[in-house]
């Protein structure tokens, strides 16, 4: 049996007034998934568990089958291990955003979705400027890099709150900076960047184009490395993780799953949609589970892309749902897809809702589904209250 989970990151969405009080999965032209939900069933599953804040490692994590009540110790350092970032015990790593600052509000958490070249120079020139024998800056794509500060444990950091960037777009951010005694460090570093970024030669060009320039740093995501059982002890069989962001991949790693790099993924709306199908299937000759994650559906839902949101599942649906399905009939598979979490265009961020979820193919008895969507998902019985039971179900035989 092959398992194959196909991830549309925030995906799932509220009715939308200009949409006739429809969501953008009602309304796409979705015909492999809508054709996936009438040959098996539908449901829904809560991956944020209680207390836990709707974001995309612990979501992730869920449907990977680890609890984040067990496993999750921060973002940083699941982006770390996909870097190849060696932790200490008391060592922190922190989610480095370039952000755009304007008239003292977050204007920007992408900084215009910063080119790899941009980005890794002014990475590199922040590390220069601010890095130091126990604090080090690494490139990781486009906007989204880390820090690490050696024994930070030592400082009381884990401890500090943070606030994810896409959170709080067009907010006062002096609302928003760490408040802690523990935090000054931090306020710091965040506060000397704006002078280094701004009067960095690539932010001046940018500026010159009208586009958005990465004129400070963002830290948040903060946790020490973490530890998990490796997947194939836990489930029974070998697996692949594919995915654009260092988070999934980190995750993959620590679990001890095979971490396929897909030329052309870059976890936007271009990225390489059909390139992610056809690594999904050479992997399926070696392994029997592959995780299949894309990141364009959350990065529209955050800039409030309507059209956006809606074309990117249109591709998802086409060129990965329909490529796996043609590749895959008549052999012994069986399909899950589900979003992580809702990210809705009206909110411009997560949410912590159950979110839709459907299941096709082998020793899945068909139901009276007609298409896949939040409005069909919740006329089904099947729910699950905690993400990890959802990966257990799809497994079981």
């Amino acid at each position: 049996m092959k398992y194959i989970v196909i991830v549309p990151d925030g995906v799932a969405d509220y009715p939308i007034d200009i949409l006739g009080g429809k969501t953008p999965l009602e309304v796409a032209e979705t015909p492999f998934m809508n054709s996936l939900a009438k040959k098996g069933v539908l449901g829904r599953v809560k991956t944020i568990p209680r207390g836990f804040s709707p974001s995309s490692d612990v979501a992730n994590l869920s449907l990977l089958g680890y609890d984040p009540k067990i496993y999750y110790t921060g973002r940083g350092p699941l982006e770390a291990a996909n870097l190849g970032i060696e932790l200490g015990e008391k060592d922190l790593a922190f989610r480095c955003n370039f952000i755009t600052a304007a008239g003292g509000k977050l204007h920007d958490y992408s900084a215009g979705h910063i080119t790899d070249k941009e980005a890794k120079i002014l990475i590199e020139h922040i590390n220069k400027n601010l890095g130091t024998d126990k604090i080090e800056f690494f490139f990781g794509t486009s906007y989204r890099n880390l820090m690490v500060i050696r024994r930070g444990v030592d400082l009381g950091l884990e401890k500090v709150k943070y606030f994810a960037p896409h959170d709080i777009m067009g907010k006062e951010i002096s609302k928003y900076l760490p408040k802690d005694k523990n935090s000054e460090v931090l306020l710091d570093l965040m506060k000397r960047s704006k002078d280094i970024l701004g009067s960095h030669e690539i932010n001046k060009v940018r500026v010159d184009l009208g586009e958005n320039p990465a004129n400070m740093i963002w830290l948040w995501g903060c946790g020490p490395k973490p530890t998990m059982p490796n997947f194939e002890d836990e489930y029974g069989i070998k697996g692949a993780v594919i995915s654009a962001v260092d988070l999934i991949k980190g995750i993959g790693r620590i679990a001890g799953l095979k971490v396929l790099d897909v030329q052309g993924a870059n976890g936007y709306y271009d990225t390489n949609y059909l390139g992610k199908a056809q690594a999904a299937i050479e992997a399926l000759e070696t392994c029997d589970f592959v995780f299949i994650h894309i990141e364009a559906t959350d990065e529209a839902g955050h800039n409030q892309d309507l059209r956006m949101k809606i074309s990117c599942l249109e591709r998802i649906d086409k060129l990965i749902v329909g490529t796996v399905i043609d590749k895959m009939q008549n052999k012994d598979c069986r399909i899950l897809v589900t979003p992580d979490h809702p990210t809705p265009i009206k909110l411009r961020t997560h949410t912590d809702e159950p979110v839709p979820f459907l299941i096709s193919g082998s020793g899945i008895e068909k139901d009276d589904f007609s298409s896949y969507s939040e409005k069909e998902a919740q006329n089904s019985s099947l729910y699950f209250d905690k993400g990890v039971d959802l990966l257990k179900h799809f497994l079981s035989k």
